[in-house]
């Protein structure tokens, strides 16, 4: 096992545990990877997933923690992807103490062998392991029907794991827009250094209380009945947010006793001779 691994993981035992929410049984998942599934858990069931990918490893530096903490990885192919091969490359993401860690986003890409996968076919199982879903979406980006035109699907949920109602349109923008664009961003800002949300958009706070999700891409194959490519994503920013405000708190709350200490042993200092 890669040696920052070891390091992110069993640094857990040292952390202070509070409460957080644990994996259920209606949440989605991505190969048996659920959101909120423990950092370690989710690692051994993506390993033996797919065994044959090396797993690499992000990791960042915590105030009191000596050694690194894993904040996400990676299970992607030694060898380039040739087209008409099939591979997988998964990326898992998970919290930060003093919470238990825990996932919060996957993403998974499938690379389908030789021209791709019936569509119908593809729907049909995606279909039958996450539901009916809340929309299909055609390549202009505005909701279908046509079985024939669809470029993505999403389901929408709450933190339960069951289907909730779409946002309403906020004039002609779609919140869910805005959603789908913090999902896929900068991660480690969300569960590490939150931005305040003070001047943030209504659309964003919504998100952020809101979104989870399964969101699904598919690039077309050489055939127009085939898809060759898949793009699976599972995320929760209510889950994400917040997390990252305590571990901001916490990091905090650190950064203040160590100020504290130090003003204290500057006072035990003699008067100057002057």
């Amino acid at each position: 096992m890669n040696v920052l691994l070891k390091a992110g993981l069993g640094s857990l035992a040292l952390l202070v545990t509070l409460t957080s929410q644990a994996a259920a049984e209606g949440l989605p998942d991505v190969l048996g990877i659920q959101l909120g599934m423990p950092a370690r858990e989710a690692h051994a069931k993506l390993q033996a997933q797919i065994p044959k990918n090396p797993i690499n490893v992000t990791t960042t530096n915590l105030p009191t923690i000596e050694k690194p903490v894993i904040s996400s990885f990676q299970s992607a192919p030694k060898q380039t992807i040739a087209m008409g091969d099939e591979a997988d490359i998964v990326t898992v993401d998970v919290t930060l103490p003093p919470n238990k860690q825990a996932v919060w986003r996957v993403a998974r890409e499938h690379f389908f062998p030789d021209k791709g996968i019936p569509k119908k076919t593809l729907l049909a199982s995606l279909r039958e392991k996450y539901g009916k879903g809340s929309r299909a979406i055609a390549s202009n980006g505005k909701a279908t029907t046509d079985e024939s035109q669809i470029v993505g699907l999403l389901w929408l949920m709450d933190e339960q794991g069951r289907p909730t109602a779409l946002p309403p349109l906020v004039g002609m923008t779609d919140p869910l827009s805005s959603c789908k664009a913090s999902a896929e961003g900068n991660g480690a800002m969300l569960v590490e250094s939150p931005p305040p949300t003070t001047f943030s958009s209504a659309d964003y706070k919504w998100c952020l209380s809101n979104y989870t999700a399964v969101n699904v891409g598919f690039m077309q194959g050489e055939l127009p009945e085939l898809y060759s490519r898949m793009q699976v994503g599972i995320v929760s920013l209510p889950f994400a947010a917040r997390a990252g405000e305590a571990t901001m708190k916490w990091k905090q709350e650190i950064a203040e006793g160590q100020h504290k200490k130090e003003l204290e042993k500057a006072k035990q200092q003699e008067k100057p001779r002057l």
